[in-house]
């Protein structure tokens, strides 16, 4: 088996590797949402319990990597002695920068960051908030092309879900600024590929030429990000 065709994941992996994802997120807000409920008050806010200043939606800018589930798109070919032979291609995994958008429900201090929140012994270093919500996001220059886009700058679109951390009490820290790591669905809806009947390394049919064609593929994308 090529190293290629091994890297390549299915649809019914890619939805596996995203379901793990997502409900490991999940497990980790309850977990927190019971770390809260235990002491009556907001984490991350312990004197209030009616007040949050870090919900609500949000942007952020960073990298991603992308796992398409349709393999290789094809951005040159060639007919070498009747043979069909790619010239120009990317593989199934891919790196771009992203923009994205996002909606954080109200944040929690990680319990066991939770004792350098308050107190004489305040502690900014040692006082984590993590918050968790959906996210929208524009890929733009995706890496795995190796020439650039023909359908211009965006390549890609994706949503999913993101969680974010902080160090609320760090001088110089704005409001929203947080490290956000994020899984969603990914879209590149003008993957270009060989034309219907064309196959890498076969001969080419009798009286046809080289044919691109452009098609949806799915997939997941693993998301890097900076709110400011």
């Amino acid at each position: 088996m090529s190293m290629k065709r091994a890297a390549r994941l299915t649809a019914r992996q890619t939805a596996a590797v995203f379901g793990a994802v997502v409900f490991a997120a999940l497990a980790l807000s309850g977990a927190l949402v019971a770390s809260a409920a235990a002491d009556g008050t907001i984490p991350g806010n312990p004197s209030s319990s009616a007040t949050t200043t870090w919900g609500g939606i949000g942007w952020g800018i960073g990298i991603a990597t992308d796992i398409d589930t349709g393999g290789a798109r094809v951005a040159a070919a060639s007919v070498v002695n009747n043979i069909v032979r790619v010239t120009d291609s990317s593989s199934n995994v891919g790196i771009g920068f992203v923009l994205e958008a996002h909606y954080f429900f109200r944040e929690w201090a990680l319990p066991f960051m939770r004792n350098g929140c308050t107190g004489s012994g305040l502690d900014p270093l040692n006082c984590t908030d993590a918050a968790l919500g959906p996210f929208v996001a524009i890929e733009v220059g995706d890496g795995s092309n190796s020439t650039p886009a023909a359908n211009g700058p965006i390549t890609a679109y994706a949503m999913g879900l993101m969680a974010g951390f902080r160090h609320p009490n760090l001088p110089g820290a704005t409001p929203n600024s947080s490290w956000n790591f994020g899984v969603g669905l990914r879209v590149d809806p003008k993957a270009q590929v060989l034309g219907d009947g064309l196959v890498a390394d076969q001969p080419l049919p009798a009286g046809d030429s080289i044919r691109y064609k452009t098609e949806p593929r799915l997939g997941v994308m693993l998301l890097s990000s900076f709110s400011f």
